[in-house]
């Protein structure tokens, strides 16, 4: 069953994973695609919804046209929601099982996306890239797949999808930590205490990013 909540679909009773990215060739979505199969083998009712501009992108025109036959194969598993933004997005990540960032280019940087979808208690699938994994692998919320594999994304998110609760973590922690205002503000002392000759170089992280890793550690299966 699928209700409406402005022009975001709610969907029930399927496991959906989330991608929020303008369709361009770095940013994977033909290695979901090819990754869906495998994951509706396990859950049949599994379905991707696309959130951000997918039509006419300057220089990808061709891109899109060479993802139609995969697009083709998945029908109304794959949806495109369009740019979305205030309680649009955030009815977006409410509906998400799983985020899913499966981006090619190793310039990608440091994903915000990430940080929304965790404030909003959903787990990632990331590719393994510098500034892509780094939010997954700070907090454990979530999985990091090779880059370009589909069977290992694939796999990452059948995992998260059938083990949701372990990679769940609070979430007032996680926002905070990364809120813009706290981060410039920790670099800023980082900088100084540096500067100072207080901290070691290799000391390069806000402390908050430590405090992260110890509340992963905490929740940690046993």
């Amino acid at each position: 069953m699928d209700k409406y909540v402005g022009s975001v679909v709610c969907v029930i009773g399927h496991q959906v994973i989330g991608i929020s990215a303008r369709l361009a060739s770095e940013k994977g979505v033909e290695v979901l695609l090819r990754a869906l199969p495998q994951v509706r083998e396990r859950f049949p009712e599994a379905i991707v919804l696309h959130a951000g501009p997918y039509q006419n992108i300057m220089g990808e025109e061709a891109y899109y046209e060479r993802l139609q036959p995969l697009l083709a194969e998945q029908g109304d598993h794959y949806r495109f929601l369009g740019t979305l933004h205030g309680s649009e997005l955030t009815a977006f990540y409410k509906n998400l099982d799983v985020l899913t960032i499966p981006s090619l280019n190793s310039t990608e940087s440091f994903g915000l996306v990430q940080i929304e979808a965790m404030s909003h208690g959903v787990p990632v699938v990331a590719s393994n890239l510098p500034g892509v994994r780094q939010p997954v692998t700070m907090t454990g919320m979530g999985e990091v797949t090779p880059i370009g594999d589909h069977a290992a994304l694939a796999r990452g998110l059948i995992q998260v999808l059938s083990h949701k609760d372990n990679y769940l973590r609070p979430a007032e922690p996680i926002a905070t930590t990364f809120a813009p205002d706290n981060t410039a503000q920790e670099y800023a002392t980082l900088y100084e205490k540096l500067r100072r000759g207080e901290l070691e170089r290799e000391a390069t992280e806000p402390a908050g990013y430590n405090q992260l890793r110890q509340l992963n550690s905490e929740h940690q299966p046993t």
